[in-house]
C-alpha cells in the first residue's frame, strides 16, 4: 500500500484554507497549525484502515480493512470525503477527485474537529506527537517480525487487540506520589534492602563483645527462619493492595511475557489511550444516523443510492407523503450496523441508532431495538420521478492505426511496415516513438478503424423506444460480443416482431428473424450497438441471468421511460393468471429493484426465493388492479389474463402498507446521512427512515448562530431530530448546547432560578445577560459525555422534549416506556454513557488461591456479561498470564465465577 508524503496544496486549495481558517478563528475557534494534504483515494483508504496514520505496526486487519474500502469505493457503494488526526500540528487529507465546494466544505469541517482536539480536557493528556510515535511503535513491531517470525508476532498481537479496552481512561489524570515494589507472578515483592539492626534480629553492642552477643551461627539461623516466615507470609498474601482498572498496566508489570511481547503490549496499551477520548465524547463529537450508501432513495433525479444523494446527485427527496429538499450530507466511516428483511422482501442496512418508523405511523424505533415481528410502515417515493431524460454521451472506441502511426512520424504506411519487418529507415527514431502507442496492450485490444463497421445510429437519449428494448433485452434477449450481435428469443410473434421493429427504427439495422422449432429467434448483428449497450447502459453479456439488473441509466428516468421499460421486461418474464401477476428472475438485484421502482407507482409486492432458486416478484389483489392501470402488459393475451383476473375480483380487500420484520443482521459498514428540510423523514429501501440535523452550515453557508457554530466545533454535537414520543440519545448533545446557551443568555441558572417555583415567571424569566457563547466554549472545553449530561441534564428539558426512560418486557417482546421520572431517564442515560457502555473490569488478586492465578471482578450494574465476549477475552488473558483465570460477575441474578485455564471453559456459582 502505497504511504503518502507531503505535496503542495493546489493554490486555489491553499486560498480556500486560508480564508476558511480566518472565518473559523472569527468565531472563536482555536486550533492546532493545521497542514492538509491532497490524497488520491487508494492512499485515502490506506490512511483510514490505519486510523488517520500514515504508518502503523504490521497486521492483518490493516489490510482486510483497506481492500474493503477499495471494494466499496470500486462498486461505487461508498466514499470518504475527508481525514483528520489529533496531533500538533494536526495533519487532514482532502480527496483529490472532490469538486471544489467539497473541498471548502470538508476544510471547515477539519477545523472544528482541530478547536475540539486542542480544547477539550479529555484530549489534553494525549500525545500530539503520536504520529512520530506510531511510526515508532511500526519499527519496533518490524523488528519482532524479523527475529521471531510473522505468525507468532501476529498471533500475540490478536490476543493483545482483544484486550485494549481493558484500561482506565482516567488514569492519565490521576496523580500517584509512590511506586511501589513490582511484584512477581509467585506473589513475593522485590524487597528493599533493611538497614535497621533490630530487623535483622541483630542486638546492639560494643565491638569487642559483638561476638558473644550476637554469635554469627544464631544469626545465620535465626535469618533463615525470618526469610521464610517472611516467605510464607508474602505468598499467603493477595495482590494488588486495592483492584486494579487497568489490566493492561497489570499484566505489563505482572504476567511472565518475554521482552517482545512486553513491549509489544506495552505498543497496543500506548494507542488504546490515545483512542480513547474519542470514545468518551461520542455525543459531543460523534453520533450520526444514517443507512448504508446502496440503499435507494427516491428523489427528482429517480431512484438513486443514497451515497450517490449524499454526493450531491440530487437535491429533493420524498418523505413517504411528497417531496422535500435535502440541505445537508454526510459519510461516516465504519459504523456498526443492522440489515433489516421484512417479510415483503424489502431490505434496508442502516447503522445501529438510525430509526424506521413502526406501522402506527407515529412511533419511531432503531434498528438495533428491532425484533423479529415489529411492524413497520412502507412507502415509495408517491410518483417522484425524474423530470429530464438521461443523456447517452457515448462514443465507439478504436485504437491507433499503422495509418495514424505514418502520419505522426511524417513517412508513408510502406515506411512502418519496413520499420516493423527490421529494415533500415531513415526516420527510425521518429517510427518507433510512434509505434510505442500503437503496440501498447490496451490499443491493441481495441479494434484499429471504425471504417470497417456497418453505419448505424447511436442513441443520444434514453427514450421510451430504447427503454422498451432495454427491457426485452434484460428479460428474453441477449448481447454477444464475441459473435458481435444482440438478440431476442420469444414464443411471441407479437413480440419478435416488435423487439425487430425497435432495433431498425433506434440503430437503422434489420434485424433478422427466424422460426426454431417452437422459438423464435430475432439476431441483429452490429459491434457497435453491443458495445454501446453493454458500455453506455450496462447490460450484460453471455450467460448472466442472475447478474442481470435495471441499468441505472433507467432507474434516473421520467416515469413513461420507466413505464415502457417494465411494460417490455414484464411481456418477458411476467406471467398473469389466477394469483395475479408473477415476475420471475434468477437475478437477486433486479427483483429488488422491480420491487422499489413499482412502490413508486403505489404497487405492493412480495418477493421470495423459490425453491429453483428464482426470485418471484407477485403483485395480487388491489396492486394488480393498479398495474394493470398504469404500467399493463404489451402482449395481448398478458394483458387480457390480467384484466380478467381483475374482473373476477369485484371487491379487494384494503391493503395495509405495513410489514413484517423477518431477520435483523448485524454488520459494519460506511454508512450516509442526510438532512431533509421541514421533516425528519425520507423514503429509502421500501420503509420511513428518520433522517439527522445536521447543524455545521457554516460549511455549506457560512451563516450560523454561535451555538451552531460551537456544535460543529465539537463535531456535530448531535445526530437526529426527535418524533413526539421518543428522544435518541444521541440528540441530547444538540439540544442540550441550545439549551445551555439559551438558558445563560437569559440567566435561568442560579440559586434564584432554582428556588423559584412560579411556573409563569419561569417561562418569562429572561435576565439578558448574554454570556450563552461563553459557557458553550467553556462547556467544550471541560466536559465529556457523562459530566455533560450529568451536569446540564435538566427536569424542565425532558419534559419540553417528552424524554421517558425504557425497558424490555419479556411478555410483550418490545421496548416499552418504563418511566417519566427525571432521576430515572438521567441514571438510564447515564448508565449507557459510562465507560461507552463497556463493562467495568478489575484485577482483584493476582495470586488467586494462592497459585498464581488471576482473578478479575466485573462491577455489575444491571447489564450481564455477553458470555461469547467473555470466554474469548478469559482465553486471551490466559496466554498472556500463562497460569488459569478467572472472571466474578452476575449472570441470571445469581454471583457466578467464569474460567478458562487454558484448555476449557467453566461456570460455576460462587461458593
Amino acid at each position: 500500500m502505497p504511504i503518502s508524503t507531503h505535496r503542495p496544496l493546489p493554490a486555489h486549495i491553499r486560498g480556500l484554507q486560508d480564508e476558511l481558517a480566518e472565518r473559523a478563528r472569527s468565531y472563536g475557534l482555536d486550533f492546532f497549525e493545521t497542514i492538509y494534504e491532497m490524497v488520491d483515494y487508494e492512499e485515502m483508504s490506506m490512511l483510514a484502515a490505519y486510523g488517520g496514520f500514515p504508518i502503523r505496526y504490521p497486521h492483518w486487519r490493516f489490510g482486510a480493512e483497506f481492500d474493503e474500502l477499495m471494494k466499496g469505493y470500486s462498486y461505487g457503494l461508498q466514499k470518504i470525503y475527508e481525514m483528520v488526526i489529533n496531533t500538533d500540528p494536526c495533519y487532514a487529507y482532502l480527496l483529490t477527485s472532490n469538486e471544489v465546494t467539497d473541498q471548502k466544505l470538508v476544510i471547515a469541517h477539519v477545523y472544528g474537529h482541530c478547536d475540539f482536539f486542542k480544547n477539550n480536557a479529555w484530549f489534553s493528556k494525549t500525545n500530539r506527537k503520536m504520529l512520530d510515535q506510531m511510526a515508532n511503535h511500526a519499527a519496533r513491531v518490524h523488528r519482532y517480525v524479523d527475529k521471531h517470525g510473522y505468525e507468532a508476532v501476529e498471533e500475540f498481537i490478536d490476543a493483545c487487540l482483544s484486550l485494549d479496552d481493558l484500561i482506565d481512561p482516567h488514569s492519565p489524570f490521576i496523580k500517584r506520589t509512590e511506586t511501589k515494589p513490582k511484584r512477581r507472578i509467585d506473589g513475593r515483592d522485590e524487597k528493599p534492602p533493611v538497614d535497621d539492626e533490630r530487623a535483622s534480629g541483630r542486638f546492639p553492642s560494643k565491638g569487642y563483645m559483638d561476638s558473644f552477643i550476637n554469635p554469627p551461627a544464631v544469626l545465620e539461623r535465626e535469618a533463615g527462619d525470618r526469610d521464610r516466615k517472611e516467605r510464607e507470609k508474602e505468598e499467603s498474601r493477595s495482590f494488588p493492595e486495592a483492584p486494579q482498572r487497568d489490566v493492561l498496566m497489570f499484566l505489563l508489570e505482572h504476567a511472565p511475557l518475554k521482552p517482545w511481547q512486553h513491549d509489544v503490549l506495552s505498543i497496543i496499551r500506548d494507542e488504546a489511550y490515545y483512542f480513547a477520548p474519542q470514545g468518551q465524547t461520542k455525543i459531543m463529537n460523534e453520533g450520526w444516523a444514517c443507512v448504508a450508501g446502496d440503499t435507494p432513495v427516491y428523489t427528482e433525479q429517480g431512484l438513486i443510492p443514497m451515497a450517490d444523494l449524499v454526493a450531491g446527485a440530487a437535491e429533493t427527496i420524498c418523505d413517504g407523503e411528497q417531496p422535500r429538499r435535502v440541505y445537508d450530507r454526510n459519510i461516516i466511516r465504519q459504523h456498526e450496523t443492522v440489515r433489516v428483511t421484512t417479510r415483503r422482501g424489502l431490505s434496508l442496512c442502516g447503522s445501529t441508532n438510525h430509526r424506521v418508523l413502526l406501522a402506527d405511523d407515529e412511533t419511531w424505533r432503531r434498528l438495533d431495538e428491532l425484533r423479529p415481528g415489529d411492524r413497520l410502515s412502507v412507502s415509495g417515493g408517491h410518483d417522484l420521478w425524474a423530470t429530464e431524460p438521461v443523456e447517452l454521451t457515448w462514443s465507439p472506441k478504436h485504437g491507433v492505426s499503422l495509418e495514424e502511426v505514418a502520419d505522426e512520424a511524417g513517412v508513408s504506411v510502406w515506411t512502418v511496415l519496413r520499420h516493423r519487418a527490421g529494415r533500415r529507415i531513415r526516420a527510425a527514431e521518429a517510427v518507433g516513438a510512434a509505434l510505442a502507442t500503437y503496440d501498447a496492450p490496451e490499443n491493441l485490444a481495441l479494434p484499429r478503424s471504425m471504417t470497417k463497421r456497418a453505419a448505424v445510429r447511436v442513441p443520444t437519449q434514453l427514450d421510451e423506444s430504447l427503454a422498451a428494448l432495454v427491457g426485452y433485452l434484460v428479460g428474453d434477449g441477449h448481447i454477444s460480443r464475441v459473435k458481435r450481435h444482440l438478440g431476442l428469443t420469444t414464443g411471441d410473434p407479437e413480440q419478435a416482431e416488435r423487439f425487430a421493429d425497435l432495433v431498425e427504427e433506434l440503430f437503422g439495422l434489420e434485424a433478422r428473424v427466424r422460426q426454431d422449432g417452437g422459438r423464435i429467434r430475432v439476431l441483429a448483428h452490429s459491434e457497435t450497438i453491443s458495445d454501446f449497450l453493454v458500455e453506455a447502459l450496462g447490460l450484460t453479456v453471455g450467460r448472466s441471468a442472475a447478474e442481470k439488473r435495471m441499468p441505472d441509466a433507467v432507474l434516473r428516468s421520467p416515469e413513461p421511460t420507466v413505464r415502457a421499460f417494465l411494460r417490455a421486461y414484464f411481456d418477458c418474464d411476467g406471467h398473469a393468471g389466477r394469483q395475479g401477476v408473477i415476475l420471475s428472475t434468477r437475478s437477486d438485484v433486479l427483483a429488488a429493484q422491480v420491487q422499489l421502482v413499482l412502490l413508486n407507482y403505489g404497487i405492493l409486492s412480495r418477493r421470495r426465493r423459490q425453491p429453483d432458486g428464482c426470485w418471484h416478484v407477485h403483485i395480487a389483489g388491489a396492486s394488480a388492479a393498479v398495474f394493470a392501470e398504469r404500467i399493463a402488459f404489451g402482449l395481448a393475451r398478458k394483458q387480457r389474463a390480467l384484466e380478467s383476473y381483475v374482473a373476477d375480483r369485484r371487491w379487494m380487500k384494503q391493503e395495509t402498507w405495513d410489514d413484517e420484520v423477518v431477520s435483523l443482521e448485524r454488520g459494519r459498514e460506511d454508512v450516509y446521512d442526510i438532512s431533509v428540510a421541514e421533516t425528519h423523514r425520507y423514503a429509502a429501501g421500501g420503509l420511513v427512515n428518520h433522517n439527522s440535523y445536521w447543524h455545521s452550515t457554516i460549511m455549506t453557508r457560512h451563516a450560523l448562530t454561535d451555538a451552531e457554530f460551537i456544535c460543529y466545533a465539537d463535531h456535530h454535537s448531535g445526530t437526529m431530530a426527535t418524533s413526539p414520543h421518543r428522544l435518541n440519545p444521541y440528540k441530547l448533545g444538540i439540544e442540550l448546547f441550545r439549551d445551555i446557551e439559551e438558558r445563560w443568555d437569559k440567566g435561568q441558572f442560579g440559586p434564584e432560578w432554582d428556588d423559584c417555583d412560579d411556573i409563569k415567571a419561569k417561562e418569562k424569566w429572561d435576565r439578558q445577560l448574554g454570556l450563552g457563547r461563553r459557557k458553550i466554549f467553556e462547556v467544550r472545553r471541560i466536559h465529556n459525555d457523562v459530566t455533560f449530561i450529568d451536569t446540564f441534564l435538566t427536569p424542565e428539558f425532558c419534559h419540553k422534549h417528552k424524554m421517558f426512560s425504557f425497558a424490555y418486557n419479556d411478555a410483550t417482546n418490545y421496548y416499552e416506556i418504563a418511566s417519566r421520572e427525571f432521576e430515572e431517564i438521567k441514571q438510564q442515560l447515564l448508565n449507557g454513557l459510562t465507560n461507552h457502555g463497556r463493562p467495568f473490569i478489575y484485577v482483584v488478586d493476582g495470586n488467586y488461591r494462592n497459585r498464581g492465578e488471576l482473578y478479575l471482578m466485573h462491577r455489575y450494574q444491571g447489564i450481564e456479561l455477553k458470555l461469547d465476549y467473555a470466554r474469548d477475552t478469559l482465553m486471551n488473558l490466559e496466554k498472556l498470564w500463562s497460569r488459569p483465570v478467572h472472571v466474578e460477575s452476575v449472570i441470571d441474578d445469581v454471583p457466578t465465577v467464569l474460567s478458562y485455564d487454558g484448555r476449557s471453559h467453566e461456570m460455576k456459582a460462587k461458593g
